[in-house]
């Protein structure tokens, strides 16, 4: 199994950047924290690596903000439906099926 991990990429004349990949199991952490006064967090944890999603701004939920949670859920709709694909068991049964 290939760990979660992440690497932070230092450059001379330039910010910074951080380059996470999330190798998700049975054992990793997936919860979104709602809260009656503020935004949503997103959040995903696997082993030594945690990632947020959150607004930029928690004081001003913009429509831009929905748009992009929706682009997010969208890539994790056809995430899903790819790894189903990628099950013998379950392509053979949407084959029998259509």
């Amino acid at each position: 199994m290939i760990p979660s991990t992440a690497y932070l990429k230092l450059w001379p004349d330039g910010p910074a950047q951080v380059d996470a990949s999330l190798r998700l199991s049975s054992a990793s952490g997936i919860q979104c924290c709602t809260y009656a006064d503020r935004p949503p967090i997103l959040s995903l944890n696997d082993a030594h690596l945690s990632v947020s999603v959150s607004v930029p701004d928690p004081g001003a939920v913009t429509s831009g903000d929905l748009a992009i949670a929706r682009r997010l859920a969208e890539a994790v709709s056809r995430y899903v439906a790819e790894l189903e694909r990628h099950i013998p068991a379950l392509a053979t049964d949407r084959g029998a099926a259509a």
